[in-house]
Order: C-alpha cells, then structure tokens, then sequence
C-alpha cells in the first residue's frame, strides 16, 4: 500500500558522531519487514525503554500501526542505512500529533547496535526541524529513569524534564515555540 502524501522533502543524506552514513526518512508502509528486523535488534531494555512494558514480538497489527502514517499530520523519521541487498532501519522517531497539530508525544527508539553512535540525537534534531517548520508548538514524551541516554539527549536539546512519580517516569517537554535555531 502506497501513501500518497510521503513527505520526499523530509529524506536527508547525513553522518553520525561516529561517521555513519545514514538516510533519514519518513516511514513507509513497506518498511514493516524492515521494522521487525530492528525491533529484533532490540534488547529486552530497549524494548522496555521503548513500550514501557515488555514486548515480546511486534504483531501485524502494531507493524501496520507503525508503518501506515498520515504523513500530513505526524512525523514518522527512519534512520536507514542502505547495503547491496538491503535497506536496515536503524532507528525510528515518532511524533505523534494531536488533532489540531499544535502539539504531540514523541518517542524514539534505535537498535541496540547503534545506541550511541549519534543515531538518535540525528533522528532527534531533524525529527524537531521537521515539527518546528509545522508549526508544532510543543512536544512531550514519558522517559524512564534508567533511560539516561535519552534523558541526556532531552537536557541538551533544551526540554523541560519532570519527575512524575504516578508514573514513575520523567515527562519531557519541549516548546518549540522558544527554542532557537542553534539548539537544533
């Protein structure tokens, strides 16, 4: 199944802290497969970190949920890299916005393998490029304690991060709005 509204504009060539080369894209239908090869490079924590609950294969339904966007109203960014047989998902951002599209969650996960090569702090900053271009107002996610990667990301990148102790978990929060350009 096709999506008729796939942002081309969004696919970007760039390189990694570490020197990867990667495309960031948005997210296709077709990239199920693809999507469940990643998640099986996740560890039990990532998929933790992730879900918040354990997960312990990814259903048609949830690959279908995940691939099957409306480009028009969410963000949905793969970071692939391409070889001779294939294109691998190394890691996908999320955001997901609300019917009036001022504001969203947003999550992020990246394979295991790639934790920590600049994989996701890449799909971080276009992903909010993308959102602040919108006209997104704010973004908000749930991040676990034990999450220190993320919640590291989240400090630099200027988010507001609140304990909350219901959930057990940090709220992340991001206004677009103020945030300037070299934060980006």
């Amino acid at each position: 199944m096709g999506v008729k509204n796939y942002p081309e504009q969004y696919e970007i060539h760039t390189t990694t802290k570490t020197g990867l080369n990667i495309l960031i894209r948005p997210i296709r239908a077709e990239d199920a497969p693809r999507l469940s090869v990643l998640f099986h490079a996740l560890s039990p924590r990532s998929i933790y970190f992730r879900f918040l609950m354990p997960v312990k294969a990814p259903s048609e339904e949830m690959l279908a949920k995940f691939t099957q966007i409306d480009h028009d109203r969410h963000v949905v960014l793969a970071a692939t890299q391409k070889s001779a047989a294939d294109e691998k998902i190394l890691g996908v951002f999320r955001l997901m916005c609300n019917p009036e599209g001022n504001d969203g969650e947003l999550a992020i996960v990246v394979g295991d393998p790639w934790q920590g090569k600049g994989v996701g702090a890449k799909l971080f900053e276009h992903g909010l490029s993308i959102a602040k271009e919108r006209g997104i107002e704010s973004l908000f996610g749930m991040v676990l304690a034990e999450n220190t990667q993320v919640l590291s990301l989240a400090r630099r990148l200027g988010f507001t991060i609140k304990w909350d102790p219901d959930a057990r978990a940090y709220n992340i929060r991001l206004d677009l709005q103020s945030m300037s350009p070299q934060n980006m």
